[in-house]
């Protein structure tokens, strides 16, 4: 009897962030042979989209500690108050039309162990004359996520409770135009479609994260220049909460 092909072909090892189009960068820190180690730390974690945007960290006493098993037994990024990593590309790598009306799709995996009122930038810029960017755990008294330009119009927060952080979650930020949405574990806690406020400069250098005060983990990014489907978002969660053990909606 000779065995079909199809039977033969290997079972699908679970969610490509390639499979959806538009991916800018893909950090992973499961894939131990796209990071750099200098004993402990680590000074690079490659790209895995394929453009290069690798962030990188040359100063040992800033580096991120890796850990194999801090993330639900999965691996992690440990980043303290002097720790960050900065990505070669600038904001116009990762945003789609900018200047006039900004298009781009955040994904990430990871935690805070201990909230602190602080400005935590988990991919972007601290530049505001520059054009600020955050993805931020917390930030001055609520948690802000999206900050375009510094511009009220171009801001999105939500105020929740510490234990929404303090283990690890996938966390989608998105600004598609006038729409801005954040979604934790596949669920939309803020959301506005009037969004406004562009960016001047499209320069920025962009830290993959950093911590100014407090700690996080990451163990996971993927930026898309594109405005994600509801089911493309839909099935990027899901597969990332497979991954990495959380329960995604």
């Amino acid at each position: 009897m000779v065995m079909s092909p199809r039977l033969l072909r290997p079972r699908a090892t679970g969610f490509n962030p390639k499979s959806i189009s538009g991916l800018k960068l893909w950090l992973d820190v499961a894939n131990t042979s796209s990071l750099t180690f200098n004993g402990s730390t680590v000074s690079q974690v490659n790209d895995l989209s394929g453009n290069g945007f690798h962030a990188t960290q040359g100063t040992a006493n800033n580096q991120p500690t890796y850990q194999a098993t801090g993330a639900n037994g999965k691996p992690t990024l440990f980043i303290d108050s002097t720790d960050t990593l900065t990505s070669t590309a600038t904001v116009a790598d990762y945003v789609l039309t900018p200047t006039t009306n900004p298009i781009t799709t955040i994904m990430y995996v990871g935690y805070m162990p201990t909230l602190a009122n602080s400005g935590n930038i988990t991919f972007g810029s601290d530049s505001q004359a520059n054009g600020r960017f955050f993805l931020s755990l917390f930030f001055g008294g609520a948690t802000m996520f999206l900050d375009v330009a510094n511009a009220s119009g171009g801001r999105l927060s939500a105020t929740l409770s510490a234990s929404d952080f303090t283990s690890p979650v996938v966390l989608t930020v998105l600004r598609h135009g006038a729409t801005m949405r954040v979604r934790r574990n596949g669920v939309t806690i803020a959301s506005k479609t009037n969004a406004s406020g562009n960016y001047s400069t499209t320069t920025a250098a962009f830290r993959v994260p950093e911590s100014t005060t407090s700690q996080q983990y990451l163990s996971e990014l993927l930026a898309y220049q594109a405005a994600l489907s509801d089911s493309e978002i839909a099935t990027a969660e899901r597969g990332l909460g497979k991954k990495w053990g959380i329960t995604v909606a």
